[in-house]
């Protein structure tokens, strides 16, 4: 069985040439006013040499690789070879019609021989050209796919880069903390080797998921602030608002955890009293808003100078949208007041 690309090839030889000879009968009868059995005899042969010869055409063109050349070089050859297909051609047609009682072809002068050699050369030439310029698309169409899945390659490896990394140091200090209710409070040290368990589970759950519903980030966002708060103590405090439509929405893992994490390390805990953070969430049926502000001063230039707690600053979570979202979704980030800074989300239903 042929393949739809070959079932393709041969359907197309067939519809071009006999659409070419059908502009010949057109003319004839247009000049003679009436069309004979013989006219239809010779465009039968037009059309069978015609397919034959393209042909060859194609398998020389493929067999020399003139197609991997300079168009200059491919061009210079398809012409020479259209010149010697088109006096093959009206050769071939010269010879076999004459098998044809009475000949298909009658006072066949010098000058019919020429102008007909360079008719059928031009032919040939325009349909190396057609050839040349689908193989050219094609390989054109394929580099193109090609490049996006090498591209998509690189977003998934930045992406595991991006969610497979948990600051160290936050480690650290939650053990510490930890560590040190254990005298104190034993309750609350249990709750705080639950939530860091939680923590350390989520980051190593999430390495196959591309997105998470809201519910789950909010879950980490909770434990990671009440691991937080045995640090900062009264120094930190938070609300999370939301509501069930919300729920439906699927977000890239840890994305609000990292920026909790950065409004904490370069906002309030540069305070000396400390501060707050609030996450509000709404939803419609298109697009979910997120809202996070902090007690701080939003730097613009800690963006790129300085990397949150995940291994990676308010710039890469700006990427990890982009890089999912392309431009449905949007993030921004400002100073709300002279205390407090405001980050706006923006994040299309999937």
């Amino acid at each position: 069985m042929w393949s739809k690309k070959k079932q393709m090839y041969w359907v197309l030889q067939l519809f071009g040439w006999s659409a070419f000879t059908s502009g010949n009968l057109i003319f004839n009868y247009l000049a003679n006013k009436r069309l004979t059995i013989d006219d239809f005899a010779y465009s039968l042969l037009i059309v069978l040499l015609g397919i034959v010869i393209s042909h060859f055409v194609r398998f020389t063109i493929k067999l020399y690789g003139w197609q991997k050349e300079t168009i200059n070089r491919s061009f210079h050859k398809l012409a020479i070879l259209s010149v010697l297909v088109g006096v093959l051609n009206i050769c071939l047609l010269y010879l076999l019609s004459s098998c044809w009682e009475n000949g298909l072809i009658k006072n066949f002068t010098k000058a019919d021989f020429f102008a007909q050699s360079g008719t059928f050369g031009t032919v040939y030439f325009i349909w190396g050209i057609i050839y040349f310029s689908t193989y050219f698309f094609k390989n054109f169409k394929k580099e193109e796919i090609l490049n996006l899945k090498q591209q998509s390659q690189i977003k998934e490896i930045q992406l595991k880069h991006f969610k497979s990394q948990l600051n160290p140091h936050f480690i650290f200090n939650s053990m510490n903390g930890i560590r040190a209710l254990i005298d104190e409070d034993t309750l609350k040290a249990k709750e705080g080797i639950t939530q860091l368990s939680n923590i350390l589970r989520h980051t190593l759950t999430i390495e196959k998921k591309k997105l998470i519903y809201l519910e789950e980030e909010l879950k980490l966002v909770k434990d990671y602030l009440n691991l937080e708060k045995i640090r900062f103590e009264e120094r930190l405090e938070y609300s999370i608002q939301t509501s069930d439509s919300c729920n439906h929405y699927q977000i890239p893992p840890m994305l609000i955890q990292t920026l909790v994490e950065n409004a904490i390390k370069h906002g309030i805990g540069k305070l000396v009293k400390g501060g707050h953070i609030s996450i509000n969430c709404l939803a419609d049926e298109t697009e979910l808003n997120l809202k996070i502000v902090n007690s701080g001063q939003y730097s613009p230039a800690e963006d790129t100078s300085n990397e949150s707690a995940s291994g990676f600053g308010i710039e890469n979570s700006r990427q990890r949208l982009n890089f999912i979202f392309g431009n449905k979704a949007n993030f921004e980030i400002k100073n709300l007041n002279e205390n407090e800074v405001i980050t706006k989300l923006k994040i299309p239903k999937t």
